[in-house]
C-alpha cells in the first residue's frame, strides 16, 4: 500500500492524462519535484564545468573521466542508505543532505574566487559530495513512490527523468557558456545558488514517518530482509543488472566523456560542448515525457529492453563519427532511447518493490549506478589510448551484447511479471 491516497483520483487522472505536470496535483510531491529540479540544475551545470576545467587543466580524457567517476564514489553506500531511508524521517534526510550540498558549493566558489583551486581540491570536494548524492537519489525515488498512488507512478517517473534531462539541456548550455564568458567563478555562483533554492524547497515537503516498521533493528539483518526479497522475485534481478548495465555502457556519455567527444571528434569548445549534451538531453526528456503521458504502461520490463537494444545499436553509429550535423541528430534518436529505457526501469522497480522494502531495495539498486564511474574510467582510458570513435563503439558494443544475454537469461524481463507481488501494473483509467 503506498503512503499516499487521494479519495479524487479519477477527476485528477482524468484532468492531467496528457498533461505530464498534472502529478504535482498529488499531494507533496510538488515540493520534492522542485527541490529535485532546482538540485539536478546544479548537479548538471557542476558536471559539465568541472569536466571543461580538468581538460584545460590537464588536458588528460582520462582524469575528465576521474572528476566523473568520483562523483559516484558514495554508490557503495546505496544499500546502507536504503535501509536509513525505511527507517528515519525523509524530510529531515533530504534537508541534511541539500544542505550539506550548500556547504561544499559554497567551499569550491571560495576557493575559486580567492584564487585558491588547484586539481585536488576539486576531486576532494567532489567525492565528498557523492558521499551523500546517492541518499537523496534514494529519497527522491522513495518519496516520490509515497507521494504519488501507484495508477500515476509512471508519470512521476517520466516527469522526473524529463526533469533530469530538462537539465542537462539547460545545464550543459548554461554552465558551458558562463564558463566561457564569465569564468569559473560566475558558473559555481550560480550553481550555489541553485542548490540553496533546492534546499528551501525541501523544507516545504511534509515531515511524515516511515509507515513500515523494520522486522530487524541491525543493520546487517536489516539489510538481509531486502536482499532475501529481491532473489525470491523472479523480475528483481534482471531489472537490477539494467541498473548496472545502462549507467556503465551509455550513461558515461552524457556524465562526463561528452567533454571528450566535442573536443577529440569536431574541436568545440564549451558552448558547442553543451549543445552537443543537450542534444543528447533532449531526446532523452521527450522519451520520458512520451511514456510519461500514456495511460498505461502494462510491462516496464519489456519497454525497457527493447530501448536499450535501441539504444546501444545507435551508439555504434555513433562510433562511425558522421558529419557534425548527422551526429547531432542520431545523438538525439539516442537521447530518446535512453529516456524510455531509464524510465521502464525504474517504474518496473518500484511497482515490484512493497512499501516496507522499498528504500532498502532501491538503495541494493542503487549498487548499479557504480557502473558509471566504472564506465567513465574504461571510457576515459580506451579515449586515450585508442581514440574518442573507439570508446564510443566498445562500450556501446558491451551494453548490446549484455542487453541480449539479459533477455535470454531473464526471459520475465519480456513476457511480465506482474502477479508476483500481487502487484497490478495496469493503470486504473
Amino acid at each position: 500500500m503506498l503512503e499516499s491516497e487521494s479519495s479524487d483520483n479519477a477527476p485528477v487522472q482524468a484532468q492531467s492524462r496528457f498533461n505530464p505536470f498534472g502529478v504535482l496535483r498529488y499531494g507533496d510531491y510538488k515540493f520534492v519535484w522542485s527541490s529535485e529540479a532546482l538540485s539536478l540544475w546544479a548537479i548538471e551545470m557542476e558536471i559539465i564545468v568541472l569536466a571543461m576545467f580538468v581538460l584545460r587543466d590537464t588536458g588528460s580524457p582520462l582524469l575528465v573521466g576521474v572528476i566523473g567517476a568520483l562523483k559516484f564514489a558514495g554508490t557503495l553506500l546505496g544499500p546502507l542508505y536504503g535501509l536509513m531511508v525505511d527507517r528515519f524521517n525523509r524530510k529531515f534526510l533530504q534537508v541534511w543532505v541539500r544542505t550539506f550540498g550548500i556547504f561544499l558549493a559554497f567551499l569550491l566558489t571560495a576557493l575559486i574566487i580567492t584564487d585558491s583551486l588547484q586539481l585536488w581540491h576539486a576531486y576532494v570536494i567532489v567525492a565528498s559530495g557523492s558521499m551523500v548524492r546517492m541518499l537523496d537519489l534514494v529519497l527522491v525515488q522513495a518519496l516520490t513512490a509515497g507521494a504519488v498512488p501507484e495508477h500515476s507512478l509512471h508519470r512521476a517517473i517520466g516527469l522526473s527523468r524529463s526533469t533530469l534531462d530538462g537539465a542537462r539541456v539547460v545545464g550543459s548550455i548554461l554552465g558551458g557558456t558562463i564558463f566561457e564568458l564569465l569564468g569559473l567563478d560566475w558558473a559555481y555562483v550560480t550553481i550555489t545558488v541553485l542548490a540553496t533554492l533546492a534546499t528551501l524547497a525541501a523544507l516545504k515537503v511534509d515531515s511524515r514517518s516511515v509507515t513500515a516498521k523494520l522486522s530487524s533493528s541491525s543493520i546487517k539483518s536489516g539489510l538481509g530482509e531486502g536482499l532475501r526479497y529481491i532473489r525470491q522475485s523472479d523480475l528483481l534481478p534482471g531489472l537490477i543488472f539494467f541498473s548496472f548495465l545502462i549507467e556503465f555502457s551509455a550513461f558515461p556519455i552524457v556524465n562526463g566523456l561528452m567533454t571528450v567527444i566535442g573536443d577529440e571528434l569536431y574541436g568545440l569548445g564549451g558552448t558547442g560542448i553543451g549543445l552537443l549534451a543537450a542534444a543528447a538531453s533532449a531526446g532523452a526528456l521527450v522519451g520520458a515525457l512520451v511514456l510519461g503521458i500514456k495511460q498505461n504502461i502494462a510491462n516496464p520490463a519489456r519497454v525497457m529492453v527493447i530501448g536499450s537494444i535501441a539504444w546501444h545499436v545507435l551508439m555504434l553509429i555513433l562510433a562511425l563519427t558522421p558529419p557534425l550535423w548527422l551526429f547531432s541528430l542520431v545523438l538525439l534518436l539516442w537521447g530518446f532511447c535512453g529516456g524510455v529505457t531509464f524510465v521502464g526501469m525504474v517504474v518496473g522497480l518500484l511497482r515490484e518493490a512493497p512499501a516496507e522494502t522499498r528504500g532498502r531495495i532501491m538503495g541494493i539498486r542503487s549498487l548499479g549506478i557504480y557502473g558509471l564511474p566504472l564506465g567513465l574510467l574504461l571510457g576515459g582510458w580506451i579515449a586515450e589510448e585508442a581514440g574518442t570513435a573507439m570508446m564510443i563503439g566498445v562500450l556501446g558494443g558491451i551494453g548490446l551484447i549484455a542487453t541480449l544475454g539479459a533477455a535470454i537469461k531473464w526471459p520475465v524481463l519480456l513476457r511480465g511479471h506482474a502477479e508476483s507481488n500481487g502487484v497490478n501494473t495496469g493503470d486504473s483509467e
